[in-house]
């Protein structure tokens, strides 16, 4: 776990696959989820996500035969009640939709996520007027950045983030 905010129902965790991992039950869960690969490969529901790449999963989207290629780990967003997993998909499922990751907006906000994402060539030392969550995937650096602070000195392509 990276941070949790109860009161926003948000949590931001660093998760590791391991080798060959996969799940073919299909099925949905009211959170949704953001997440940035940082090593290996994801596939959910047909839409693959590798390294460089961010995959947008709106809340009760369908999740089906999901799997890794090599050891995957990725840092993950969620927002919304954890746990809450049913079988089959949802009347009012959600959207999965892979993003590459790229300087300027990734995803703004709406759909039942919280805040947006943003890919930025270079971020350092920025303020922001709202909390922020910085990832470097490049450099493996993650930071929480509150409103009004400046964000560290990383350099490299970042994604941030907001709240």
């Amino acid at each position: 776990m990276l941070r949790m905010d109860a009161d926003a129902g948000t949590r931001s965790c660093v998760v590791a696959f391991p080798e060959g991992w996969e799940r073919a039950v299909t099925g949905n869960q009211p959170a949704g989820e953001e997440m940035v690969l940082l090593s290996g490969g994801l596939t959910m529901s047909g839409h693959a996500v590798a390294v460089g790449e961010a995959l947008i999963v709106e809340p009760r989207a369908t999740r089906a035969a999901t799997s890794t290629t090599g050891a995957t780990a990725a840092v993950v967003w969620f927002s919304g009640p954890g746990g809450g997993w049913a079988d089959g998909e949802a009347d009012d499922a959600g959207t999965v939709t892979v993003l590459g990751l790229a300087d300027g907006e990734l995803r703004a906000p709406g759909a039942g996520l919280v805040g947006s994402l943003l890919g930025r060539d270079a971020v350092a030392g920025e303020v922001f007027d709202t909390d922020v969550e910085v990832l470097w995937p490049q450099a493996r650096r993650w930071a929480f950045v509150p409103a009004g602070a400046p964000v560290p000195e990383v350099d490299g392509f970042a994604v941030v983030h907001t709240y």
